[in-house]
């Protein structure tokens, strides 16, 4: 009877934290995000600075989570996160009211709406462990594949609304985000709270962790290929569809269609991985990712060809999508840290996100610079040859992974 009743509250559990996820992920302000700050008119720079500054605010709040353990359960700390990310949606709209805007009140939005990020993130994957910890070892790595499709079309779908309500009102996507947040987490506190381990064995964190080779590199690929993704996607591909004229809801499917070729490469990455190995899923992504960032590169080269900037622009967000969308779902699950305590889980998976957010600040700046002083073209080209060269460092440590066990 006693199993019954755990299997039953297991699969409860389950079901509401598949639904937080996917409202969670109803990022319907996304898509818009920079047509809305060049709307108001504060600059690129500033519009750059803002961005990194969201990315910056994930790398140094990525911690948080561990801090705010040692006295909350988990399903309170990735609340906590979610409220932050409402809050940081809800000074957006209070810092660009009417025609005042305050720049001040938008950095405070980006530093708490990016704390709020990082903290839910590094969390929650912690949080469904927890709560499939059970009879069934795989039931983790099920839902954890399940959700990151549901959790695409959620995002495809959140991004094409998004852009059909911006172009309506440029406030409401950031209103509907900001309810989705909320709306998150009143249906994360339906989750019935799992049994707790013993407070001394979650909470300790005065041990060095020691990062096994396999968890190091599947570690630096997620960091380093997220961010060569996140930063063009959202810092300097919507400057590129605003100069060559593409409308708000035009661009917010030019977006979805980004989401879904990401959901059709998340979907292959697994099975590839699986039947041909990690070497040829490195290949195909780098591959893919290189040939975007390039089509952007030598779009005026290509329009001289009779190849229009819009249909470069399309392919290249195309393969961009095609080349990201297997890097979360392979990451989590071929990053084996079933040996970790929770402790230790949380700071891996805030290390992750540290990594991510400062690889991303700081591409997003000199990118800023490279947009301002040579163009969209020249920012590429560069963005080209720097994702290169750490790929290839990500490979050579594939190939050091016979080596003892790291320290951070």
């Amino acid at each position: 009877m006693n199993g019954s009743i755990a299997t039953g509250s297991t699969q409860h559990n389950i079901r509401i934290f598949v639904a937080y996820r996917v409202i969670s992920r109803c990022y319907f302000h996304l898509p818009v995000l920079l047509f809305y700050f060049w709307v108001i008119e504060i600059g690129m720079y500033r519009i750059i600075t803002l961005l990194a500054i969201y990315g910056l605010s994930s790398t140094f709040c990525a911690n948080l989570s561990r801090w705010l353990l040692h006295s909350l359960s988990q399903k309170q700390v990735v609340a906590i996160g979610e409220l932050a990310k409402a809050l940081g949606l809800g000074l957006i709209l209070w810092g660009t009211r009417q025609t005042e805007v305050s720049v001040a009140l938008l950095v405070v939005a980006q530093v708490v709406g990016g704390a709020g990020f990082s903290i839910a993130l590094s969390t929650d994957a912690g949080l469904l462990r927890q709560i499939a910890s059970g009879d069934d070892p795989h039931l983790f790595m099920r839902v954890q594949t399940r959700t990151q499709s549901q959790m695409f079309i959620a995002t495809l779908l959140a991004g094409t609304a998004g852009s059909l309500l911006f172009d309506y009102n440029v406030q409401w996507p950031f209103f509907a985000s900001l309810f989705a947040s909320l709306l998150s987490v009143w249906v994360l506190l339906q989750i019935h709270d799992p049994a707790q381990r013993p407070k001394s064995a979650a909470t300790r964190t005065d041990a060095k962790l020691h990062l096994r080779p396999q968890q190091q590199f599947w570690m630096l690929f997620y960091s380093l290929s997220r961010a060569f993704t996140l930063a063009p996607f959202i810092g300097f591909i919507p400057f590129y569809f605003i100069m060559v004229n593409v409308e708000p809801l035009l661009f917010g499917a030019v977006l979805s269609f980004f989401t879904l070729s990401a959901f059709a490469a998340a979907k292959a990455g697994n099975v590839i991985i699986q039947r041909y190995g990690v070497v040829l899923l490195l290949t195909i992504t780098v591959a893919l990712m290189l040939s975007a960032l390039l089509l952007f590169s030598f779009s005026s080269e290509l329009a001289v060809s009779g190849i229009d900037y819009f249909i470069t622009g399309l392919l290249g967000i195309g393969l961009l999508g095609l080349g990201s969308g297997a890097i979360r779902p392979v990451t989590m699950a071929n990053l084996d840290v079933s040996d970790n305590s929770p402790s230790e889980q949380m700071r891996i998976f805030g290390r992750m996100e540290r990594d991510f957010g400062l690889v991303n600040g700081l591409l997003l700046m000199l990118g800023a610079v490279l947009l301002v002083n040579w163009g969209v073209e020249a920012l590429m080209l560069t963005f080209s040859g720097l994702y290169l060269l750490s790929m290839f460092a990500v490979l050579a440590l594939r190939q050091r992974q016979s080596g003892p066990p790291l320290t951070c």
